[in-house]
């Protein structure tokens, strides 16, 4: 047994694995413990299909299931804010001073070429078969013992991109990067999650409008 383990080790291999599934359990029990924010920087996507410059604050209260990202970059966005519920997702747009809703089920992001509500929960993406999942690698990122997991879409043009990539910090597991792309291989977004902290929220806090804001409801 001991020749085996120091075998892996010689080799560079892992000698436990550890499946898809199992690491966004772990990474689920920590985001669920308590309610938190994090900046997300990067690139993402927009509907004319050009890449541009990406800085989000995103927070969330797990208790609620509520999300709500808040636009710093682009400037085409700044100030818009997004509240993602377990029904409805709310689309705040500073420039029109316009609350539109979507239902959960159709989910669109406005000013976006990709959803990015579909980072939410990666297990929920596998469980509903919307990916596949490789087995996690054990790599680094930037300096710090991190998985990578690649995940493909069985079926692209339903679910909106082909690929997935995520890479989990193996001590604090919480995510580090996240990155989508479509069926010829460019990013449709690719974003650093930064200044993870926990806080306290409350729904009020979360789920909150101007109260001058014009409604708008989509089917």
């Amino acid at each position: 047994m001991r020749r085996g383990l120091a075998l892996l080790v010689l080799l560079g291999l892992p000698a436990l694995a550890v499946s898809a599934e199992a690491l966004f359990d772990q990474v689920a029990q920590v985001l669920d413990q308590s309610p938190w924010e994090a900046r997300l920087q990067g690139r993402i996507v927009t509907p004319g299909g050009d890449a541009q410059e990406a800085d989000l604050i995103v927070k969330t209260l797990p208790e609620e299931q509520i999300v709500r990202i808040e636009f710093q970059k682009p400037d085409a966005l700044a100030d818009n804010y997004v509240v993602i519920t377990p029904d409805k997702v709310y689309n705040y747009l500073f420039l029109t001073n316009q609350v539109v809703v979507y239902p959960r089920a159709k989910a669109r992001i406005e000013g976006l070429g990709f959803d990015l509500s579909r980072m939410g929960d990666l297990r929920k993406l596998g469980e509903e078969g919307e990916v596949v999942w490789d087995a996690p690698r054990e790599v680094r990122f930037q300096k710090r013992p991190a998985w990578h997991v690649v995940g493909r879409a069985p079926d692209p043009e339903a679910s909106g991109f082909a690929r997935v990539e995520v890479w989990i910090d193996r001590e604090e597991k919480r995510p580090l990067r996240t990155a989508f792309y479509d069926a010829e291989g460019q990013p449709l977004s690719d974003l650093e999650w930064t200044a993870f902290r926990t806080a306290r929220f409350t729904a009020d806090d979360l789920v909150a409008f101007p109260p001058d804001a014009e409604w708008i409801e989509k089917k």
